[in-house]
């Protein structure tokens, strides 16, 4: 089968797992940006000294580690997709894959908010250079590694709960295969944080400070 109708079929026979994290997502991202009002004082000052703090050595410190932050980036988003995978294997991770994605909106809304907030124009500006290029790729990588765990973890439920006649060694293929697309997809994010991002923030922040 042509790998197009085998995706398109994939993602209608998900779609209600996809419109379902989508949403959870966006709430998350909804709550981060709302908790930047209700950061007391004693957290927020620190966090706005190391905002400014940031802006002044990406101007003075040109250089930046990329190899270190492509590892970062990487790993940090790897580990999303590996805890994912094994909580597909189970089927009480469902409920967890779904506390992840909200906690990673969560942290992306509360970022976005905290620099605007703090910087205004060009706060967002920065947020927008910094966060979105490398986000085009990890957030539907997120998504489909989330919905992936959550569609396995039901083959099991089906299998082991209800007792349907189900070959899981199959679905398990395809599972591991799709997680294994998505690392690659953070490593192509990570590559545009760590090499793309850094030169076109040197090419702004100047103008910001």
């Amino acid at each position: 089968m042509p790998l197009k109708y085998l995706i398109s079929r994939y993602i209608k026979e998900n779609a209600f797992i996809y419109y379902f994290l989508t949403l959870i997502l966006v709430l998350g991202i909804a709550f981060g940006a709302v908790m930047v009002n209700r950061l007391p004082n004693e957290f927020s000052e620190p966090l706005a000294d190391e905002l400014h703090f940031y802006f002044e050595v990406l101007e003075e410190r040109p250089d930046l580690e990329r190899r270190e932050l492509l590892w970062q980036s990487f790993t940090s988003n790897a580990k999303f997709i590996l805890i994912c995978w094994l909580l597909g294997l189970t089927i009480i991770g469902i409920p967890i894959v779904v506390f992840m994605v909200f906690s990673r909106g969560m942290v992306l809304g509360f970022t976005v908010a905290f620099l605007f907030e703090q910087a205004s124009i060009r706060g967002m500006v920065f947020s927008i250079l910094a966060i979105l290029p490398q986000n085009i790729l990890v957030l539907p990588g997120i998504l489909v590694a989330s919905v992936a765990s959550l569609s396995f973890s039901w083959v099991l439920i089906m299998k082991v709960v209800k007792n349907k006649n189900i070959h899981v060694l199959p679905h398990l293929r395809n599972y591991s295969i799709l997680c294994a697309i998505t690392l690659l997809v953070m490593l192509a994010a990570a590559v545009i944080e760590a090499y793309i991002t850094p030169s076109i923030l040197r090419l702004i922040v100047p103008m910001m400070i």
